[in-house]
């Protein structure tokens, strides 16, 4: 009996817990700046790091080629020692604003790959704002100009605008959606454009726009040259530097396709994930609370907690929901399998873990230590 009413207590906590992450998710809902465009006067450099990326980068570089309203933008792509078509596919595009230039086939020693090609682009170029996008996005013609506008009217150095995330197999819209939902349910936003706390940092490296003088005063990514977490920090260190920043909505300017199949979906979270909570104690401590609110109340079903399982189940599916909706994913039946998606997470850190320890975490076909 003690032990019964010791479960139930546990899952009582854990579902007031989710109810209240939903809550939180509801009201950011809500908060997300949402950008909109206005003509930018400034000087403009579009920044782009491409590394075997033949099968993205000719529609990334057209889609920033046709952005509007921006009066002086360059663009800039640096092949990072490319080992398939990228460098053919670049050489294919011609245009005034554009400009390819080729990195080193060697990293410079304790750099990563995207840190060291981040930084060589930012010192080609002489602009006021900085914009850095991946190979695998694609914007709206007014993306750039509109995320500009949002920095400038919110008074903030950086802005990451988070693209609508494309998920081509099961496993992508099983575990893709956790990006957006992680932060939208426990980050508070409005308190990110004011705070300068390194734990609220929420950004992502695939679309970010800043100050160039900004970034140059926080050493930018030298400052970073050898984390795994560039997009993350790098908006660190603009808050050492007392720099505000913080994650804005690009579901309506840019979309992402990250990963084009499975694997490759497992190598990049391996990747990262080892890294993403500052060590083995904070990993282990995110993936124990997200199971213990998001898994454990479940057991409620076959122990006569019927009603509080169910309400534990509904308040997950319903902040997937709102998540999904914040950022135009898909909400039905995706925000149906989020247990799962708790699953899948969890698994994925033990694979993370198990390759950084033996050594064999790799990508782009450069080694990650």
């Amino acid at each position: 009996m003690v032990v019964d009413a010791m479960a139930t207590t546990l899952i009582i906590v854990a579902v007031g817990i989710s109810l209240l992450l939903t809550v939180n998710s509801v009201i950011n809902h809500f908060a997300l700046i949402r950008p909109k465009p206005a003509r930018i006067a400034s000087r403009v450099a579009i920044l782009i790091p491409a590394r075997n990326e033949e099968s993205s980068i000719t529609f990334a570089v057209q889609s920033v080629l046709n952005q509007e309203l921006l009066d002086q933008f360059e663009v800039v792509v640096l092949n990072d020692g490319s080992t398939d078509a990228t460098a053919e596919k670049l050489s294919a595009l011609t245009h005034p604003k554009l400009r390819v230039i080729n990195g080193e086939s060697e990293l410079p020693q304790s750099w990563l790959g995207k840190n060291w090609a981040c930084h060589r682009l930012s010192e080609s170029v002489d602009a006021d704002f900085l914009v850095f996008i991946d190979s695998d996005v694609t914007l709206e013609p007014l993306a750039v100009a509109s995320a500009i506008n949002a920095l400038t009217e919110n008074n903030l150095h950086l802005v990451s605008p988070y693209p609508r995330q494309l998920a081509p197999t099961l496993l992508a819209r099983i575990v893709q959606p956790l990006l957006q939902w992680s932060w939208l349910t426990t980050v508070p936003l409005r308190t990110t454009r004011l705070s300068l706390r390194p734990s609220l940092a929420v950004a992502n490296g695939q679309f970010l726009v800043c100050r160039a003088d900004s970034y140059a005063a926080s050493g930018g990514h030298k400052e970073i040259k050898s984390e795994v977490l560039d997009d993350i920090e790098l908006l660190r260190s603009f808050y050492r530097n007392g720099f505000t920043g913080c994650v804005i909505d690009g579901s309506d300017i840019a979309t992402c396709k990250m990963y084009e199949t499975n694997q490759d979906l497992i190598s990049g979270y391996a990747k990262s994930l080892w890294n993403a909570f500052g060590g083995p104690i904070g990993s282990l401590f995110v993936n124990t609370f997200f199971l213990f609110v998001y898994i454990f109340p479940l057991t409620g079903l076959f122990t006569g907690q019927m009603p509080l399982a169910l309400l534990g189940l509904i308040s997950g599916i319903a902040g997937r929901l709102v998540s999904a909706k914040t950022s135009s994913g898909r909400l039905i039946p995706d925000s149906l399998l989020h247990p799962i998606s708790i699953l899948a997470f969890s698994l994925l850190n033990l694979v993370s873990w198990w390759r950084h320890l033996m050594g064999t975490n790799t990508w782009k076909s450069r080694d990650l230590k």
